[in-house]
């Protein structure tokens, strides 16, 4: 499928409003309803929409730490960890990446001594060898 311009607008406004009524999207992208319907059933029959999910507010996101933690795993233990991992609800997301890091988890926790005790959880999963974390300091923007 190819993704047009106005369906690029379309994704956008529903990254900032999932919930957004069909009318309202048609009027604020100018475009008719049945064109905003039909694009939107194309999109999620050809996978480009996968579904639709929350955004987590500022006063969430103000009250807790996010961190990203870059792991470096033994070959063989790959699918092992991830598995593992998976099954952390303080993990928010799993990406694996090129170069000498081969996963870079993003996580959520409320304090600095969860931090800690997730960390030890993490590095204590059979295949993990060395795990770094940063600190989410601000958010500058979030297109998610």
């Amino acid at each position: 499928m190819e993704i047009t311009h106005n369906d690029r607008r379309l994704i956008a406004a529903l990254q900032q409003n999932a919930r957004i009524s069909i009318s309202d999207l048609a009027r604020a992208l100018d475009l008719s309803r049945t064109t905003v319907q039909k694009r939107l059933g194309q999109m999620e029959a050809a996978g480009v929409i996968a579904g639709y999910s929350i955004k987590l507010g500022q006063a969430y996101r103000a009250s807790t730490l996010q961190a990203y933690v870059s792991l470096v795993v033994k070959p063989r233990y790959s699918v092992q960890v991830a598995a593992a991992l998976e099954h952390m609800p303080e993990l928010e997301a799993l990406y694996t990446v090129s170069g000498k890091i081969d996963l870079v988890a993003i996580m959520r926790v409320n304090s600095p001594a969860e931090l800690d005790i997730t960390l030890d959880r993490i590095g204590a999963i059979e295949g993990v060898e060395d795990t770094n974390s940063a600190i989410v300091l601000a958010t500058k923007f979030d297109r998610r």
